[in-house]
């Protein structure tokens, strides 16, 4: 019996084993508050609402479109990948979030490892402590036993099993880029990167103008192709798609040079594939865009390992929560509980 519970900034999702197939649950990790007299209009709507003491909160999905008619800007628990300091109510509301998305535990002490981010190589202050304590005792009040996995490497079990879980892993959430390197789970590389989906929204909105609101609308019509950014939007689309350019590079820079810190213990002898998960990678044309970055980037800078392919995640919304459930899975076998 085992749970793997994937805390993203911009989602959290939890990946059960059922009926010898993995189910991922997911929920949208934001809110937007509500009064009572808005309580009351909302009431007869079939919403996810949370009610905690004196206030109450609209969640998940609907707390986007909510925010949206009442003209509001959605609140999030999480900023950067760890808990945002500024929203005091959001530790509460993701407690609720997550208490839902686990329920009960199916024994008493059943194991939940759980996602947490590297430290921003970028971004030195932006620390995981406080972060990983936090979902440690929140997890634990809910019956289960907690254990904290880095998010990228729970990619490296979802996605490379057929490597011997080598590969690099790179996970594009809201607030960070993780990334991974691990040979055969021996000799990793772990870190990550402070530009990411939230980067790209608050930039391209600055560069011509806009609101967040309305560059979100362009980047998750499905219909969007970062290949052909303007054929919704000629303003907003390729403003979202200079920015996604500007983090791939920044990403690809930062994975050379930490390589190099590290290079005695990541002297991988094979080519490994290059995995890209997460919901900031999820538009069309992304891997295109990467790999074109990255040939731009091997014309002027050696690469210090050889790549076998690089390929989406089967699961970009998924992959973190099914890697730590087979992560949690080989841990109950390995200590002979399961």
């Amino acid at each position: 019996m085992a749970v793997g519970l994937d805390i993203g900034t911009g989602n959290l999702a939890a990946a059960r084993l059922k009926n010898k197939s993995v189910e991922v649950k997911r929920l949208r990790n934001a809110f937007v508050s509500i009064d009572e007299e808005q309580k009351q209009r909302l009431a007869s709507g079939n919403l996810n609402a949370v009610h905690i003491k004196d206030k109450s909160f609209i969640v998940g999905d609907e707390a986007i479109s909510i925010a949206r008619i009442l003209n509001q800007e959605v609140k999030r628990p999480m900023a950067s990948g760890v808990l945002n300091p500024e929203e005091k109510d959001g530790r509460s509301v993701v407690g609720a979030l997550v208490k839902a998305l686990l329920g009960e535990p199916e024994e008493e002490g059943e194991r939940c490892c759980f996602s947490i981010p590297a430290v921003p190589v970028d971004n030195t202050k932006a620390n995981n402590v406080w972060h990983t304590g936090f979902f440690s005792q929140l997890v634990e009040g809910f019956g289960y036993t907690p254990e904290p996995v880095n998010e990228a490497l729970a990619i490296i079990y979802a996605e490379c099993a057929d490597e011997g879980h080598s590969g690099i892993a790179i996970s594009h959430g809201a607030g960070q880029v993780n990334v991974c390197a691990s040979y055969k789970l021996v000799g990793s590389l772990e870190f990550s990167i402070s530009r990411s989906g939230d980067w790209i929204d608050q930039n391209s909105a600055a560069a011509v103008g806009t609101s967040i609101a309305r560059i979100l609308k362009v980047k998750e019509d499905p219909a969007f192709n970062l290949l052909d950014p303007e054929a919704l939007d000629e303003e907003a689309g390729p403003a979202i798609y200079y920015h996604y350019a500007a983090m791939i590079k920044y990403e690809i820079g930062h994975l050379v040079q930490q390589w190099a810190k590290m290079k005695a213990q990541l002297d991988f002898p094979d080519a490994v594939p290059i995995i890209l998960s997460g919901g900031t990678a999820s538009l069309k044309g992304f891997k295109e865009l990467w790999e074109m970055e990255l040939n731009k980037f091997q014309k002027k800078n050696p690469l210090p390992f050889k790549v076998k392919e690089i390929r989406m995640a089967s699961d970009p919304f998924g992959a973190v929560a099914r890697g730590l459930l087979t992560y949690a899975m080989t841990q109950e076998l390995a200590f002979g509980i399961a």
